[in-house]
């Protein structure tokens, strides 16, 4: 039952109304300025103390921010029995304030037409298909009473509400998975959103709009209504046993084909692993970052046997959460980091220009995760070494044989910008705060002949290194938590290909000799990014390694 409004409030609104037009403010300024909590639902003016337009005034006319309220408080001009008034008492209680600001553009008109009404509920019952849950954004069936039926109008435009926020900027924070998850993801402008609802034609196409549009989302989304639509079941096990190779007869063969999409050609066994089967097999572990050899060993088979379809589902579900904390924007021209891929790829106008290895953080010294601009290449650099590894690392080497250790190590120490013999310094760990350990530029420097840099806060980045080797591996989480890059030169040349002044074979021909510092006249997006499922274009799901234990924690902070 709605509870009569209180005495006073007509006197608060008639203040309220009267005080931004003594200061010459305008009327709708005055109601929208500040800022507001958007998952706190805010109590509304009384209905009581509005003037309700008369309901002939088409809701489409009505400019966004336009004034509808009177300049001073007045009764009510039309019946308490309207829905207007239903409805403008229904928004006084507890509804978001976009809520209210929309049925206050619309005079307190509804939203939802019985037809309207029924997509919305159809369209929203089918959220799982995008990683979602329907029974957030259900709305039960209302009476036929004009409090009813503006119950349910409210009702079902903050279920919309609710659905659009969660579709666009996800369920949870990145900072709940991990602090080095320092991603924004991009916020909801809900009035515009929820005008715009108010307006179409085709409600499921406005819902639509709120997704992201990147393709990997998009083709996640497919995955997943194909597992949904298949069931959840656990696709055959090809099993444990000897290595599947050229030239082997075995009935794991036969359910191998099945799991990678590689049947025999006519009149081949199933059961013989042939010439095609290998080739099939080596373009399977490119795709799931493995090595391309063309024989199933323990670690394809840990890959193929180690996940089933629910499985599937629930990591599908959390890496589109993940991808909606992505900038919706990437850049025409930027660079891409999937750190459980190992791989670096510069993307102009959508097309990938260069894809490459790279080694990232341990997990013990992670990679963090976040949206930047590279702003500078540095051509022979130093390397400053992070305090944490000059204390657990060097600090005992030092110690020793202060001269020695650094000459061996090609550093040298800085102190208050000066280089200073190591042999007068009094080395403990308040010493490396206030010293700076660096190794010179050569051919052994950890940071290889070049780095890309992008300040940040986590004070990482994309470098060379001289350790090749680590390349080779399936599993490349080796680094401090930088980015290190297999061909820094072809990767500078795809980098840099906008820039007018500087490109790859340019910066090459620097190397060797002092540091040098190159400023990009663009600053180029760069995104270190954390996606453990990928489908290719040919709509392949592709499993990758959950190296940090992200995509576990997503799952659980989502309660998957």
């Amino acid at each position: 039952m709605t509870r009569p409004a209180p005495l006073w409030r007509p006197v608060r609104f008639a203040f309220a109304m009267l005080l931004p037009l003594s200061l010459g403010l305008p009327l709708a300024a005055a109601f929208t300025a500040g800022p507001a909590a958007a998952e706190v639902p805010i109590p509304r003016l009384s209905p009581n103390t509005l003037r309700i337009l008369p309901s002939t005034v088409p809701a489409a006319s009505i400019a966004p921010g336009a004034d509808t309220f009177e300049a001073m408080a007045a009764p009510a001009t039309v019946a308490p029995s309207t829905i207007e008034v239903a409805i403008a008492r229904e928004v006084d209680t507890d509804v978001w304030k976009s809520v209210a600001e929309l049925y206050r553009l619309r005079r307190y008109e509804p939203v939802w037409t019985e037809t309207r009404a029924a997509t919305l509920r159809a369209r929203l019952a089918e959220a799982a298909y995008d990683g979602l849950d329907p029974a957030d954004y259900a709305v039960p069936e209302f009476g036929d009473s004009i409090a009813e039926r503006a119950r349910e109008d409210v009702a079902l435009t903050e279920a919309a509400l609710r659905y659009a926020r969660h579709a666009h900027s996800g369920r949870i924070k990145p900072a709940d998975v991990s602090r080095i998850m320092t991603m924004h993801p991009p916020q909801l402008k809900e009035l515009r959103f929820l005008v715009r609802l108010s307006r179409a034609e085709d409600v499921a196409k406005t819902l639509e709009s709120v997704h992201p549009q990147h393709a990997q989302y998009q083709r996640l989304r497919t995955a997943l209504r194909r597992l949904i639509d298949e069931g959840a079941e656990r696709p055959p096990v090809v099993g444990a046993g000897p290595a599947l190779k050229t030239g082997v007869h075995d009935l794991r063969v036969a359910v191998l084909r099945t799991r990678i999409g590689a049947p025999a050609a006519d009149g081949t066994p199933a059961e013989l692993f042939d010439a095609s089967l290998a080739t099939a097999v080596a373009a399977w572990q490119r795709d799931n970052g493995l090595g391309a050899d063309g024989i199933v060993g323990p670690r394809s088979l840990a890959v193929l046997d180690g996940v089933h379809a629910a499985a599937d589902k629930d990591a599908i579900i959390s890496n589109m959460e993940r991808w909606r904390w992505m900038p919706r924007w990437l850049g025409l021209h930027h660079v891409y980091v999937n750190v459980p891929a190992y791989r670096v790829q510069v993307v102009d106008a959508g097309e990938p220009t260069y894809t490459g290895r790279v080694v990232v953080g341990t997990p013990s010294n992670p990679t963090p995760i976040f949206s930047d601009e590279i702003e500078h290449v540095v051509v022979n650099p130093y390397w400053n070494v992070p305090y944490s590894i000059a204390k657990n690392e060097m600090l005992s080497g030092i110690r020793a044989n202060p001269s020695g250790y650094m000459a061996r190590g090609n550093y040298e120490v800085v102190f208050n910008g000066r280089v200073v013999n190591p042999a007068t310094v009094n080395w403990n760990e308040d010493t490396l705060r206030r010293v700076r350990i660096r190794e010179k530029p050569g051919r052994g420097n950890a940071l290889g002949s070049v780095k890309f840099l992008f300040p940040n806060e986590h004070a990482v980045y994309l470098h060379d290194t001289p350790s090749k080797h680590l390349f080779s591996r399936d599993r490349r989480a080796y680094s401090h938590g930088c980015v290190r890059v297999e061909d820094p030169f072809d990767f500078a040349a795809a980098l840099l290909a906008r820039e007018p002044k500087l490109s790859g074979p340019g910066i090459q021909r620097l190397v060797g000799g002092d540091q040098k510092w190159l400023n990009t006249e663009t600053h180029i997006p760069v995104h270190l990014a954390y996606f453990t499922r990928e489908v290719t274009d040919t709509g392949r799901l592709v499993i990758l390694d959950d190296v940090y234990g992200f995509d576990a924690r997503t799952q659980r902070k989502l309660g998957l």
